[in-house]
């Protein structure tokens, strides 16, 4: 499958997530619903890799999107606001009107195992960003091992459910890379999330936050470089990934700046 393919059929599994979850005010008051190109493509794996690919699969693979899509939107409920606007409220209302949205696929399915793993991988994500406000200070070991839970969770019950578990290596270095990478940008940025702050309370500066993260994107592409080689993926799937999905640069960047 080439990359046109690839890209087509992404977009239009988007698609489907969002005509699935469209709602008209909330997407007048709200960011809408949070659906990420790159987690689309991990769901889809299998199908790019040539495995039996079902209707009640892809269907699945739809739900599990909408579901990260209603935990990233009570994500951006404000913290320590002291006026609650119109905008969060209806914030916390689209998380509660998409996880509505993915009981009830799940249930049309009548995929009642389906249902209770992934009730049990919702919970397990949600005490993981809970850990964020326990006011404990963590090793980086200990945040990246948070950071993997978040990520991938949803992910992987989803692959050991349709026997998909070989792609759950790759596709937990990828995710967590591709996590650092937009929390290196925050950070670049002078903006604020909560793993930065868990780094930081860790590290004690931003500028060992920084490098602490350039560093850990170094390691994840090498291991992501070994790892890939293990798959028999064709070249045009691997070069999507290596090309499209995890370009790595930001040693070079660092390098630019520091010279």
């Amino acid at each position: 499958m080439n990359e046109q393919l690839i890209h087509s059929k992404i977009t239009s599994m988007e698609l489907d997530v969002l005509k699935a979850v469209k709602q008209r005010t909330l997407e007048n008051f709200t960011e809408g619903p949070s659906v990420e190109r790159a987690r689309l493509f991990f769901l889809l794996l299998p199908f790019f890799d040539e495995n039996h690919w079902s209707g009640e699969i892809e269907a699945s693979a739809k739900t599990v999107s909408i579901v990260y899509a209603a935990l990233h939107a009570h994500d951006q409920v404000k913290e320590n606001a002291l006026v609650i606007t119109k905008k969060q409220q209806l914030t916390v209302l689209a998380g509660d009107f998409y996880s509505g949205i993915y009981y009830q696929m799940l249930a049309n399915s009548n995929n009642i195992t389906m249902i209770q793993r992934l009730a049990t991988s919702i919970i397990k994500v949600s005490e993981n960003k809970a850990s964020f406000y326990d006011g404990l200070v963590r090793s980086v070991e200990e945040i990246d091992g948070l950071v993997q839970v978040i990520e991938t969770e949803l992910l992987t019950t989803f692959y050991k459910f349709y026997g998909f578990e070989k792609y759950a290596p790759l596709a937990t270095l990828m995710l967590r890379y591709i996590r650092y990478v937009e929390e290196l940008e925050c950070l670049q940025n002078n903006s604020q999330t909560r793993i930065l702050r868990l780094l930081n309370q860790t590290l004690h500066h931003s500028l060992q936050t920084e490098r602490w993260l350039l560093e850990k994107l170094d390691l994840l592409h090498e291991d992501i470089s070994l790892t890939i080689n293990s798959y028999n993926f064709n070249y045009e799937l691997k070069s999507f990934m290596l090309h499209q999905i995890t370009p790595h640069q930001h040693r070079a960047e660092q390098l630019t700046r520091e010279g």
